[in-house]
């Protein structure tokens, strides 16, 4: 009788032995296979992430200079990089707009200082140049363009800023001012294709960065804009 209870007792631990084996094999397989799931699913987004940076380097390649002739109500450049003002100042001085827009100058910037470092002499400040120093980033770049363009009733911008910074800065704008046309003259560093090799890798490291704001910014373009209070200054304002 103990024999038998034995072996029964074994048999019972066999069976609960084999059943626990078979859940954890399945288990495993579950695993594995959400596994290989989330990996083809990472893998196509980075294909697909990828693939949208090399469109996005195509569409950085078409931007340049607007045409000589083409006139706009208003001129604006989004200060930041490499010789934006000065090129902006330029288009003043050819009559492309009739008012200049400077966003995002340093609160601490004088007028005195400005005028100098842009070669802009007083009298062009006074009658056509505005300061902008409320603006941190493209976004608010973006949201004291439309209060400048809405309080001067301008319906046409040529828009100013480097190459890779365009995009994001035409998106920005665009979401602010659907109703504006927007005319895109890039600057850009350097000439394409006549550089070193360390300087194109630096430059593909800017672009790279700029592609992933540009992807936010394509996301939190589905977002409504915010209604900003304008925060320019007209240069005659000005006691220094």
């Amino acid at each position: 009788m103990f024999e038998t209870l034995d072996t029964e007792g074994r048999g019972g631990t066999a069976i609960q032995d084999e059943m626990s084996m078979t859940g954890t094999r399945t288990r495993s397989r579950r695993t594995g296979r959400f596994l290989r799931n989330a990996g083809a699913v990472v893998a196509l987004g980075l294909a697909l992430y990828a693939g949208g940076f090399f469109l996005f380097l195509s569409d950085v390649s078409h931007y340049g200079s607007a045409p000589a002739d083409m006139h706009a109500d208003g001129i604006v450049v989004l200060t930041g990089g490499h010789s934006r003002v000065d090129e902006a100042v330029k288009l003043l001085d050819s009559e492309m707009g009739e008012r200049l827009l400077i966003s995002g100058v340093h609160p601490s910037a004088s007028w005195a200082v400005l005028m100098k470092t842009f070669a802009v002499d007083e009298a062009q400040f006074a009658c056509c140049v505005d300061i902008d120093r409320k603006a941190l980033d493209t976004i608010g770049n973006a949201e004291e363009t439309a209060n400048w363009a809405s309080n001067h009733g301008f319906r046409s911008l040529i828009v100013v800023t480097n190459d890779y910074h365009m995009p994001r800065s035409l998106l920005e704008l665009h979401r602010t001012m659907k109703d504006v046309a927007l005319i895109p003259h890039a600057v850009v560093t350097g000439q394409r294709g006549t550089v070193s090799a360390s300087e194109q890798a630096n430059r593909y490291r800017v672009l790279f960065g700029e592609y992933v704001k540009y992807s936010a910014a394509r996301v939190r373009a589905l977002m409504p804009p915010k209604q900003a209070t304008a925060g320019f200054e007209r240069a005659a304002l000005s006691g220094d």
